[in-house]
């Protein structure tokens, strides 16, 4: 599948109803800022990637590989993508923490609120496994 690039992400369609977002920078701070508001940077980005076209049942694959910094605002960022993806009975997966980032991800609950993985290949595969198709 094509990838496709937005402001400070690229996304692909790795099958029909699961897409993988894949962020461009180490450190999305200033993007994060404000995160309540829709015109934050990086949810505007996530929104026309996936958001918009979102249809009942997807799977959003997100993939923190370079991701150097985490801080709680990333993490609010994405639990406003979570309710956007539960309310149209989709699933969200996070994977390729760094190892450094990892205990604060999962101090947050991470893991009880998000299907995590270690790879974005097990992720999709968990998509895959459970999708109706």
């Amino acid at each position: 599948m094509a990838l496709t690039t937005g402001k400070y992400l690229a996304h692909e369609t790795l099958a029909p109803g699961i897409k993988a977002i894949r962020f461009f920078r180490p450190d999305l701070r200033p993007q994060l800022d404000p995160i309540i508001h829709d015109d934050n940077e990086l949810y505007a980005d996530i929104k026309s990637a996936a958001l918009d076209a979102f249809a009942d049942g997807d799977v959003l694959i997100f993939n923190f590989g370079l991701i150097e910094r985490f801080p709680t605002a990333f993490f609010q960022l994405m639990m406003r993508v979570r309710q956007t993806v539960l309310a149209k009975h989709g699933r969200v997966f996070l994977c390729g923490f760094r190892p450094e980032i990892l205990p604060g991800v999962e101090l947050m609950q991470g893991r009880r609120l998000f299907e995590m993985t270690a790879t974005e290949e097990q992720a999709y595969h968990q998509a895959k496994a459970r999708s109706p198709a």
